[in-house]
């Protein structure tokens, strides 16, 4: 976010004792600025907040469908236990090798 006009904003010109609750402030129509109230600040959303807050949007649709799948997925583990029964699950020694190397160098950088 980027604030420009420094004459609109100064900081140190408000009191932070007394400074009431502000509201929104919508001019009635056909209405002007008061006098000597000097320019508007101007606020620009930057490219990368608002594709942020597109992104967020998005995923919020996601949501829903996350919550609804399961757990478990019963139908993988009920294949993978018949496997383990019959004997026929296998998992390559060089796959078990892999995995304990990344594990530990994983437990290193922690």
């Amino acid at each position: 976010m980027k604030i420009t006009n420094d004459e609109a904003i100064r900081a140190s010109s408000i009191d932070p004792i007394s400074l009431p609750k502000l509201q929104p402030h919508t001019p009635k129509p056909g209405t002007t600025a008061a006098p000597g109230a000097g320019p508007a600040a101007q606020i620009e959303i930057s490219a990368q907040a608002k594709a942020l807050g597109a992104a967020k949007t998005e995923a919020a649709g996601y949501l829903p469908a996350v919550h609804a799948a399961p757990d478990i997925r019963t139908a993988l583990v009920d294949k993978l236990k018949a496997q383990v029964d019959s004997g026929t699950y296998h998992v390559a020694s060089a796959d078990i090798a892999d995995q304990i190397v990344r594990r530990s160098q994983a437990d290193k950088i922690q």
